[in-house]
């Protein structure tokens, strides 16, 4: 492994490698694991990536971990649009990477991957987290394939069928009568009180999600001039991650230009748009209520790390309504065969509301971030009609 320290980038305050830490001990700030890259760039190139089966798997040496738990996560499709960029004239190449394909409907089960590994190295045998849905069910997931016991903390307005996904890979479920940021203190104090193992949106996870930023660059042959990355944002850990691969690549030499983020939030939760818009820190969205459950995060963790990432960049941020994210949803089932969550269909909202401020001839790929059917009951358009099994009905249908 590669992993050479973890650093506090609120205090500065320098821990050892591969620490049982999750926030920083003297001022709670969020914590990143730094690596060795002089080393690595002796070690890694693309010849040995590309020698390596097209999935999370193929970026091993940026993980610290010795063996991620795995259950074949990665390597999503990134998919050119068929009908969108054209209908509506958007001037540059639109893609979609659509992580509703891993193995538990989400790019979650790229963070658990490493995340499991990690407790497993720290021989935990209980793990928790608060969870909207999606990581609920990913980190069960996981639990189960590395035996692990584990407990899931959800908000009173989770979806019934990713709870339905987290009690079928085995968990113990726990919904709490308050919002997700109530039940991510009430884990962290489950870790402290209690001593079980903390999973989350936390500086392991992040590592692991990189994956999806490394996969993005490595399917468009590293060629990344006026490319533009459009991802949700609910704790901000994937935006976050994204940019980390960005710079690590770049770091290696394996790209020469940095694309640019654009971040998207809902309107019924949208703290770290009000922050990059009015130039302060994150403060808490009191009352957080969309359609895109997902990234229904009124405090998030990573917030002060998305305002870094995407101004580092030099991209933006916007918001969406809830309107508008079911209208993106829709056109990209009927428009592109890709059935989405409300909340993997935010990128595509807010690309849609934002999109005259990218220039002619980009590339733009738009994050797809959880499958349709962990939200098959959102207002989608259209109702089955009943009718009878006499074939003399085809005749008002076809005739």
């Amino acid at each position: 492994m590669f992993e050479d320290h973890i650093f506090c980038e609120t205090c500065g305050r320098k821990y050892p490698a591969g620490r049982k830490i999750f926030r920083c001990g003297r001022c709670g700030g969020s914590l990143e694991v730094i690596f060795d890259y002089g080393k690595m760039r002796r070690k890694v190139n693309l010849k040995l990536l590309r020698s390596r089966r097209f999935d999370h798997l193929r970026y091993l040496e940026f993980y610290p971990v010795k063996k991620p738990v795995s259950i074949q996560e990665g390597g999503t499709p990134l998919v050119r649009s068929s009908n969108i960029e054209h209908s509506l004239g958007l001037g540059f190449q639109l893609w979609f990477k659509n992580e509703g394909l891993n193995p538990s409907g989400s790019f979650k089960d790229r963070g658990s991957s490493i995340e499991i590994a990690k407790a497993k190295e720290f021989r935990a045998r209980k793990v928790v987290c608060a969870s909207t849905g999606n990581m609920g069910a990913s980190v069960s997931a996981y639990s189960g394939l590395a035996n692990l016991e584990c407990y899931i903390f959800t908000p009173e307005d989770a979806v019934p069928v990713k709870l339905e996904q987290i009690l079928g890979y085995g968990a113990r479920l726990y919904k709490i009568s308050g919002s997700y940021s109530q039940a991510e203190k009430l884990v962290r104090e489950a870790n402290r009180k209690y001593g079980v193992h903390l999973l989350g949106d936390y500086l392991y996870r992040r590592e692991g999600t990189k994956s999806v930023g490394f996969e993005i660059l490595d399917q468009l042959d590293f060629r990344t001039k006026d490319l533009w990355i459009v991802s949700p944002v609910g704790n901000g850990t994937l935006i976050s991650a994204v940019w980390k691969a960005v710079k690590e690549f770049e770091t290696l030499g394996f790209i020469k230009d940095r694309p640019k983020l654009i971040g998207v939030q809902a309107e019924g939760c949208n703290p770290v748009v009000k922050a990059f818009r009015s130039g302060v820190n994150v403060k808490p969205f009191k009352r957080a209520r969309t359609v895109a459950v997902a990234i229904e995060c009124g405090d998030p963790l990573d917030g002060r790390r998305v305002l870094e990432s995407i101004r580092e960049s030099g991209g933006f941020m916007e918001s969406v309504s809830d309107g508008e994210i079911l209208k993106a949803r829709e056109m990209l089932a009927r428009k592109e065969g890709l059935f989405a969550e409300p909340a993997g269909a935010v990128s595509l909202a807010g690309l849609l509301k934002a999109g005259k401020r990218i220039k002619k001839r980009s590339k733009v790929v738009s994050l797809v971030t959880g499958h349709g059917l962990k939200t098959p009951k959102t207002d989608i358009p259209g109702r089955e009609i009943r009718i009878s099994k006499d074939p003399g009905v085809l005749k008002g249908i076809f005739g």
